[in-house]
C-alpha cells in the first residue's frame, strides 16, 4: 500500500502538491504570528497589512526556495511594535512561539482528519491527489514548526530565546546584520545538509514511529 502512494506521489509533478501546501502552510504561520500580537495590543500588523489569509503578503524569497529544496524553511517576520505590550518579554514569547504552535495544531487536525479518511474508502481513498495532500501538508506544517524553534535568527526561537534571557530583547530582534549572519548560518547548514540531515532523522521518527504516515 505504502509503495503504491509513493509511486502515485512520485508520479504528480511536485508543484500540484507542494505549492498549495507550502502557501498554506506558511499563511497559517504568519497569520497567527499577526493575530497573537494583535489580540495583545499591537496593531501593526494590521497596519502592515500582516493579519491577512494572503499567502503572498507573508512569502520569503529565500525562506519559500528553502521550503522547496530543502522541507524546511521560512517566512517574512511579522514586524511588531513591542513598546505596546502590557508585559514585553511575557508578550514577545508568546507572538514568537504562536507561528510554531499553530503549524502543531494544524498538523494534529489534518491527521485526525486523515484518519478519518483512511477508515472510509466510500469518501475518499489513499490513491486520491486529496490524500497526497493531506498527508504533505502534516509534514511540511509539522517540518515548519520544528524548523522555526530553533535559535538561530530570523527563526521564532532565537525572539523567544532572546526575549526569555534578555531584558530589552527588542534591541536584537530586528536587527539586519544579525538576520543576515543568521540567514547565511541557516543556508550553509542546509546546504551542508547537517541540518537537513538531523531534520530528516527526527520528522522521520515522527511519521513513521508516532503518526505512522
Amino acid at each position: 500500500m505504502q509503495g503504491l502512494l509513493s509511486y502515485l506521489r512520485s508520479e504528480l509533478p511536485l508543484w500540484i502538491v507542494e505549492v498549495p501546501v507550502i502557501l498554506i502552510v506558511i499563511t497559517i504561520h504568519e497569520y497567527f504570528h499577526a493575530w497573537t500580537a494583535w489580540k495583545l495590543g499591537d496593531t501593526t500588523p494590521v497596519e502592515t497589512g500582516r493579519l491577512s489569509l494572503n499567502p503572498f503578503r507573508h512569502l520569503d524569497p529565500l525562506g519559500t526556495v528553502a521550503l522547496l529544496l530543502f522541507h524546511v524553511g521560512w517566512a517574512r517576520p511579522v514586524m511588531i511594535d513591542f513598546s505596546v505590550f502590557k508585559h514585553p518579554r511575557r508578550d514577545t514569547i508568546l507572538v514568537s512561539l504562536a507561528g510554531p504552535a499553530s503549524n502543531f495544531a494544524t498538523a494534529i487536525i489534518v491527521y485526525l482528519i486523515l484518519l478519518l479518511v483512511r477508515s472510509s474508502s466510500s469518501v475518499v481513498t489513499q490513491f486520491t491527489y486529496l490524500y497526497i495532500v493531506l498527508k504533505s501538508l502534516i509534514e511540511f506544517s509539522i517540518a515548519l514548526g520544528l524548523f522555526n524553534l530553533l535559535p538561530i535568527p530570523p527563526l521564532d526561537g532565537s525572539k523567544a530565546f532572546l526575549a526569555l534571557f534578555f531584558k530589552r530583547p527588542e534591541r536584537f530582534l530586528y536587527d539586519r546584520a544579525l538576520d543576515l549572519y543568521g540567514t547565511v548560518v541557516l543556508l550553509a547548514l542546509l546546504w551542508f545538509n547537517i541540518l537537513g540531515g538531523a531534520m530528516t532523522r527526527v520528522l522521520g521518527f515522527i511519521f513513521g514511529t508516532i503518526l505512522k504516515l
